[in-house]
């Protein structure tokens, strides 16, 4: 056999892209996202996370008005805050 090392490897990134699809498929089939998650949930969640950084959790939201509130909970703590354009929030509450 009569193989050289840059052939080789030109065979496995090949043989690599033909795998890639099936293995997509089946990472999409498997991360079904539940359906009482909506995309303004997770897009309240992070933008909570950006204002107040990590270890914030989402509990619940609801908007009133112009206002969006959240409860969120952080090492056991309970807040509500507020916000009127999705990215300054304000504590308005802590249980």
């Amino acid at each position: 056999m009569n193989t050289k090392r840059r052939d080789f490897i030109k065979g496995c990134t090949s043989a690599c892209v033909l795998w890639v699809p099936g293995l997509a498929g089946a990472a999409a089939l498997g991360s079904t996202s539940s359906p009482s998650v909506t995309d303004t949930e997770v897009h309240i969640e992070k933008s909570i996370k950006a204002g107040f950084g990590g270890g914030f959790a989402l509990r619940g939201h609801r908007r009133s008005g112009d206002l969006t509130y959240a409860e969120i909970e952080h090492r056991g703590n309970r807040y509500t805050v507020a916000s009127a354009d999705l990215v300054d929030w304000k504590v308005l509450s802590a249980v």
